[in-house]
């Protein structure tokens, strides 16, 4: 038998080629990369925010409690009746209800922005 020119071990019956960490240096740099853009664009929607917009939301915080109660009272509760509906396992039901609590995340800031949404609130 003839061994790779870059195994490490080749005794005749058997060669022992090293891993190859192609994926591991992938998946560093896609990690880099993903985190500075996400960065770039929360960063970027913060700089949106008006100051006066801003301070008559905390003045009347009526849309912040609406939001918090939506987070994290409607949104739990209808993953966990979605849960009892269709009778999922255990461990899932817990994950559709972690689920339920996260907040939608960069997706929703930027659809907000498009559509002319209030910055102040997302």
């Amino acid at each position: 038998m003839i061994c790779s020119v870059n195994a490490t071990v080749c005794n005749g019956t058997s060669c022992l080629v090293p891993s190859s960490n192609y994926n591991e240096i992938l998946s560093l740099a896609l990690s880099t990369v993903l985190t500075v853009l996400l960065a770039m664009v929360m960063f970027s929607m913060g700089c949106n925010v008006e100051a006066t917009k801003l301070w008559g939301h905390i003045k009347r915080p009526w849309g912040i409690f609406v939001g918090f109660l939506c987070q994290f009272g409607i949104m739990p509760l209808a993953a966990f009746l979605l849960s009892l509906a269709f009778q999922v396992q255990p461990i899932q039901a817990i994950a559709v209800m972690i689920m339920g609590c996260c907040p939608g995340g960069t997706g929703s800031n930027i659809i907000s922005y498009w559509v002319d949404g209030d910055m102040d609130l997302r």
